[in-house]
């Protein structure tokens, strides 16, 4: 009997081994077939990444945005000395009359625009600091009224400087305009000139 026990554990010992080497098998696998699928979707993020950049590069206005945020926007008194001076009102009253030609004339484009400050807060989200600037504009009776909707967004270096700023002060800045949004003429990494 003890050979029959002994013959026994040996073989359910060896189908145990085999129970556990076909499942040692399948889980090498899985792990090839996972290693596998990760290299795929690397190589084709990769390629997605190349033409992301491919396409960028074609877009002036992005790469003018990446270049500024790489050199940290060093080259402002360049950007301030090419920028095309308007006040607050005069761009508001341009997207009021004709967004279209606006666009064409303002849009993507450095300006230095001068206006009165109206309110100043920061952005929910990004935390950035902005400035409401006082606009007027003209309704269909011929009546001017008051708006503020042009917004400024300014870098996050002119925080301290936006802070010391009151209501009803004339400023000047410069930055980049984005056109007309759902409410308001925006401008972006603005800074004082």
């Amino acid at each position: 009997m003890s050979d029959y026990k002994s013959k026994t554990l040996k073989d359910g010992v060896k189908k145990g081994a085999s129970i556990i080497g076909k499942i040692i098998k399948w889980v090498i696998i899985a792990i090839f077939l996972i290693i596998a699928a990760v290299c795929a979707y690397s190589c084709y993020t990769c390629t997605a990444v190349t033409k992301a950049v491919v396409d960028v590069t074609s877009d002036s206005s992005i790469v003018k945005d990446a270049v500024r945020s790489a050199t940290g926007g060093e080259d402002r008194a360049k950007m301030a000395s090419e920028a095309m001076p308007v006040t607050s009102i005069a761009l508001y009253n341009a997207y009021e009359e004709n967004t279209l030609r606006a666009d064409n004339t303002y849009k993507e484009k450095f300006l230095r625009v001068t206006g009165i400050v109206k309110g100043i807060d920061q952005d929910l989200l990004t935390k950035k600091p902005y400035v409401k600037l006082v606009t007027t504009w003209k309704g269909s009776s011929g009546s001017e009224y008051e708006a503020d909707y042009v917004y400024v967004y300014f870098k996050d270096s002119e925080h301290n400087m936006v802070a010391d700023l009151d209501i009803g002060k004339n400023i000047t800045i410069v930055g980049l305009c984005e056109g007309k949004g759902i409410l308001s003429v925006n401008i972006k990494d603005a800074f004082f000139e």
